[in-house]
């Protein structure tokens, strides 16, 4: 993950050194459709889709090069995490994060209408974990900064934006959402677990102000 962010900074700093550089700021929510690879002792367990829409919010800073090719990066926070059923027991986990993305845009990016790709890197805040039996609620609880997750999940991820912002995005966990070295009562409980996230999301990207009219853009790009 580190090539690639250094991947992507040198080819913002080539094409800035390149071309007149139009730059905006979007704001950003998402709707959140997530799932996970789930397993303990490598037996495979139900996780049916998990739906949210709050509290999902964005600030991104847009860097085009040309009509073809830019660069955003910014900042977001969202709640993700991802249901699992055994029987009549179901449990919901998630955690809230902040974000600092860097994605490679190409397309006709004075229309709005471009694909893109990056990768970001996402802090834990906060973890909150439902346990239900037959669909009745027997216990929950939530932790700052809690050790049974990862802290930082790195990620990488694709999407489409279409002209008036609607914008569409497959992202992929590289990191197990649990800590495999969280012990209770001196027993590592995520240790025999595989969790591996990952979602799609729909959102409204919507500019925050307009490209400068004299600005132009290098033709060789």
């Amino acid at each position: 993950m580190r090539k690639l962010y250094t991947s992507l900074l040198l080819l913002g700093a080539f094409l800035t050194s390149q071309a007149q550089v139009k730059k905006y700021s979007t704001s950003s929510g998402e709707l959140i459709f997530s799932f996970a690879d789930y397993k303990i002792n490598n037996e495979q367990v139900n996780t049916p889709v998990r739906f949210t829409c709050f509290l999902h919010l964005g600030v991104f800073e847009h860097f085009d090069f040309s009509k073809n090719i830019g660069l955003y990066t910014g900042g977001a926070i969202r709640n993700v995490g991802f249901t699992s059923t055994s029987g009549d027991t179901m449990i919901k986990r998630r955690n809230y994060y902040i974000g600092v993305p860097l994605a490679l845009k190409i397309g006709n990016l004075a229309e709005d209408t471009y694909l893109f790709g990056g990768v970001e890197g996402e802090f834990a805040l906060n973890y909150k974990e439902k346990l239900f039996v037959n669909e009745e609620k027997i216990n929950k609880f939530n932790v700052w900064f809690s050790d049974r997750t990862n802290s930082f999940m790195p990620s990488a991820f694709i999407g489409v934006n279409l002209k008036g912002g609607f914008n569409m995005k497959f992202k992929y966990y590289l990191t197990d959402f649990y800590n495999k070295n969280f012990t209770a009562n001196n027993v590592k409980i995520y240790d025999n677990t595989k969790s591996q996230m990952f979602y799609f999301s729909v959102a409204m990207n919507l500019r925050n102000s307009t490209y400068s009219s004299k600005t132009t853009y290098n033709k060789g790009l």
